[in-house]
C-alpha cells in the first residue's frame, strides 16, 4: 500500500472545476478510468501559460502522472479511449488530426468558439497538422442555445430533455421559462420544466389568462430550490 496523503501545501497553485461537473456529470461516469483521465483534462487544458486552451490526446497521455498511472493498464491507447469517452459524454470537445491524433478542448463557450476557429483553419494545429476532414454538428436549438448561457454546460441528459420539450411547448415558453429559471437564481433544468408545466396547467398571466402579470407573488418554485433538483 502507497504511503498516505499527507495533505495539500499551502500556496501550492489550485485548479478550478465546474460545479456542473459535480452537480451533472460525475454521477454519469461508471468507469473509473474516464474519470481520472477527464479529471486530468480538466486540469491540464485550462493550466496556465498554454499557448492555446487545447491539448493533443497524445501530449496529454505522455504527461507523467497518466503515464505512470496507465502503465499497466493499456497506456496511451487507454487515455484515448477515455478521452474519446469524455467526448462523447459531452464535457470535452474532441477534434480527429490528419495524422491520427486529436485535439482536445474543454467543452465551454470558449473551447467550442476555439475548435471552430481550427477547422476554419484561422489557428494552427500544434505540431504542423490539420484537422482531419469532419463535419461540424449543427448548432443547437434556440432553446438549447439559450440553456448554455442561461444555465449551464449542455449535457446529453439536458439535450434530450429539451428536444422532448420542444415537442410539447412553443419554442418562447422554452426559452421564457429557462430565463426566468436563471433571474430566479435556480439554474436548472428540472426548475424550467416546473414552470413549463405550470404554465400548462395554469395558462401564462401575460397571455390573457386573467391574472394579473404586476401582482408580486411568492415563488411558486421555491420547493424545487430547496430540494436541490438539477
Amino acid at each position: 500500500m502507497s504511503a498516505a496523503f499527507e495533505g495539500f501545501r499551502a500556496g501550492a497553485r489550485a485548479s478550478t472545476l465546474p460545479a456542473q461537473f459535480f452537480t451533472e456529470v460525475l454521477s454519469q461516469i461508471e468507469d473509473a478510468d474516464e474519470l481520472r483521465v477527464t479529471l486530468y483534462a480538466l486540469y491540464a487544458i485550462t493550466r496556465p501559460g498554454r499557448p492555446m486552451l487545447a491539448m493533443r490526446a497524445s501530449e496529454m497521455a505522455a504527461e507523467e502522472p497518466l503515464a505512470r498511472m496507465f502503465a499497466q493498464r493499456g497506456g496511451a491507447s487507454t487515455v484515448r479511449r477515455c478521452l474519446d469517452a469524455a467526448g462523447a459524454r459531452g464535457v470535452l470537445l474532441v477534434l480527429p488530426l490528419e495524422d491520427g491524433d486529436a485535439l482536445c478542448f474543454v467543452h465551454n463557450d470558449g473551447g467550442v468558439r476555439l475548435r471552430d476557429r481550427v477547422i476554419a483553419g484561422a489557428l494552427d494545429v500544434p505540431g504542423g497538422v490539420r484537422a482531419a476532414a469532419i463535419e461540424v454538428a449543427a448548432r443547437p436549438t434556440r432553446p438549447a442555445a439559450v440553456y448554455e448561457q442561461e444555465i449551464g454546460m449542455l449535457t446529453p441528459a439536458v439535450a434530450s430533455a429539451i428536444a422532448e420539450a420542444e415537442q410539447q411547448y412553443p419554442e418562447e415558453w422554452i426559452v421564457d421559462a429557462l430565463r426566468e429559471a436563471s433571474t430566479r437564481n435556480a439554474r436548472s433544468w428540472r426548475y424550467a420544466e416546473a414552470i413549463l408545466e405550470r404554465w400548462k396547467t395554469e395558462g401564462r398571466s401575460d397571455e390573457g389568462t386573467g391574472r394579473d402579470p404586476g401582482r408580486s407573488q411568492a415563488n411558486p418554485y421555491e420547493h424545487l430550490i430547496h430540494r436541490g433538483y438539477d
